[in-house]
């Protein structure tokens, strides 16, 4: 009796380590796919060659893992059992108690390897990768035939979500290849597969710098105020900017060029096309799909309560892939500038990704999406030249304001 129970508990023991090995290396192998995954760098990856290797393992790169975890909590539950029969006998409630237990604990056991295997998954990948191609050998008759067996069940646990594995793919593909993509390349794909998560308050132009007509505005002020201001089309209101009526085009307006009368007496409400309205949190891939289904390249972006928060255009959301887009009528100006060591001069409007991508820094965008917005937030007033705010080692200050708005600011590292 005293040899069985010995033999359960170096049964447990081991099944418990098991268990917790595989999954840190499991966690390790998949974590390390979907980073790659997500940051798609052109830049060489250590253990590309492996990864390649482990894709082809059928079920998947962890496959051999997860079978080897199910194999030690299988183990553990019966060698818990066999514990408590060594010990106290067939008792039925004692054993259902103790298991319970057993499958809590090794629920967290199953957080603490993963938390272990996030935080240190660079450390032990390469740990990771040779265990799992040592248990890809003996295992690979069994994982073979689960996998094709696996292919006829509507549920297939290794296509649960075959967009990641469509992620991996790519991630691969991209890494491996012989061609390596260059910077620009990468940056667009990444762009465009974040599409989807990108709203157009992000990148529209905001309320206080939409250039607008108002209804009675006669054709030729129209035409000018196009004109100098390098606009095709120009958002017609009444009252204000929570009330527009439509979008006029500067190729409506070219027809009557040569008729006088015609340029006095048309307003710009009488040429304006009906205006395209939409929720400031719209993906840019569904506004990019209504954009080629209207057949329109300007869209008035409103919030919950129906008030105007700006306007996007088509060349917005191309940006957003192909990055600026300079025209004749654009006025070329960094929105970052260098101004000595460790300081800068930076467009309030910068986009707080962006500035984090510039300065390698991490500024938090919570709750707005701008420098200046990050600003205002911090001060809790309305901004005047002179006044600073200091974040993990940033000094930032108003250096010119435009209204009630901030224009410019200088960043300054002080650590």
């Amino acid at each position: 009796m005293e040899t069985d129970s010995t033999l359960s508990a170096l049964a447990l023991a081991i099944s418990i380590a098991v268990f917790g090995m595989t999954e840190i290396a499991a966690t390790v192998i998949a974590f390390t796919l979907r980073v790659r995954t997500g940051i798609l760098s052109p830049e060489p990856v250590e253990d590309d060659r492996d990864m390649e290797v482990l894709r082809h393992i059928p079920g998947g790169p962890t496959a051999p893992l997860r079978l080897l975890n199910l194999a030690a909590v299988t183990a553990t539950v019966l060698s818990m059992a066999a514990l408590v029969v060594s010990r106290s006998g067939t008792n039925w409630v004692l054993i259902s108690v103790v298991e319970t237990g057993t499958l809590a604990g090794l629920g967290l056991l199953l957080a603490v390897s993963r938390a272990v295997a996030i935080v240190w998954s660079n450390a032990l990948m390469s740990t990771a990768y040779r265990l799992t191609r040592a248990l890809s050998f003996p295992l690979y008759p069994i994982l073979l035939a689960q996998s094709v067996l696996l292919r006829g069940f509507p549920w297939n646990p290794q296509s649960e979500d075959p967009s990641e594995d469509r992620g991996i793919e790519l991630d691969l593909d991209v890494t491996t290849t012989p061609e390596a993509l260059d910077e620009h390349e990468v940056r667009m794909i990444k762009a465009v597969v974040q599409l989807d998560t990108t709203v157009a308050r992000e990148i529209m132009v905001p309320r206080v710098d939409v250039v607008a007509a108002e209804a009675d505005t006669p054709i030729n002020l129209l035409a000018e105020q196009m004109l100098e201001g390098g606009h095709s089309r120009i958002p017609v209101f009444t009252t204000d900017l929570d009330h527009i009526d439509g979008i006029a085009h500067a190729r409506d307006i070219l027809q009557y060029l040569s008729d006088s009368e015609a340029l006095s007496e048309l307003t710009a409400l009488q040429v304006a096309r009906p205006a395209l309205f939409i929720p400031e949190s719209k993906t840019l891939e569904e506004l990019l799909d209504e954009f080629q289904e209207k057949r329109v390249h300007l869209a008035v972006v409103v919030d919950e309560y129906g008030g105007v928060e700006g306007i996007v255009t088509i060349e917005d959301l191309l940006e957003e892939i192909v990055g600026e887009i300079q025209d004749e009528f654009d006025v070329s100006e960094p929105e970052i500038q260098p101004i000595g060591i460790d300081e800068y001069l930076v467009d309030a409007r910068l986009n707080i990704d962006e500035f984090n991508e510039a300065l390698q820094v991490s500024v938090e965008n919570d709750g707005f999406d701008t420098v200046g917005g990050f600003v205002f937030e911090r001060l809790g007033t309305i901004p005047s030249v002179g006044d600073f705010v200091q974040y993990d080692g940033l000094r930032i200050e108003v250096m010119s304001t435009l209204g009630r708005r901030m224009k410019m600011l200088k960043v300054t590292r002080t650590s």
